[in-house]
């Protein structure tokens, strides 16, 4: 038996022994790579942590309001508005079926929000 001399070569776990690391809880800055927890990258308002790379990351609307609203606290302009198709586009798909999903994907009802707070 040898202590410092490996004998099997390759990896011996096998797949149902192995562990996922649950999604979202680490983020991989995709300019420098390097790994950080998620919850630390959002404190940064979702810039690299690493001070000579500094990312920043593309962000939402509902991140967005998070970082410049105080508490969350805010009133959304226009929430019903959504948009029409008055010509009655149709491509590959209908322009209305392509906003019904769209909406469905995105949880957001138009491309742009407006908020006052």
């Amino acid at each position: 038996m040898s202590w410092f001399k490996r004998i099997k070569k390759g990896i011996t776990t096998s797949t149902k022994e192995k562990k996922e690391t649950p999604e979202g809880l680490w983020y991989k800055c995709p300019s420098c790579k390097k790994l950080s927890p998620s919850n630390e990258h959002a404190q940064n308002v979702y810039v690299c942590i690493n001070a000579e790379c500094e990312y920043h990351e593309k962000i939402g609307s509902t991140e967005y309001f998070e970082i410049i609203f105080d508490n969350n606290e805010f009133l959304e302009l226009n929430a019903n508005l959504t948009a029409s198709d008055p010509l009655n586009f149709t491509d590959t798909k209908k322009y209305t079926d392509r906003l019904k999903d769209t909406i469905k994907k995105t949880q957001l009802k138009d491309a742009i929000r407006t908020a006052h707070g």
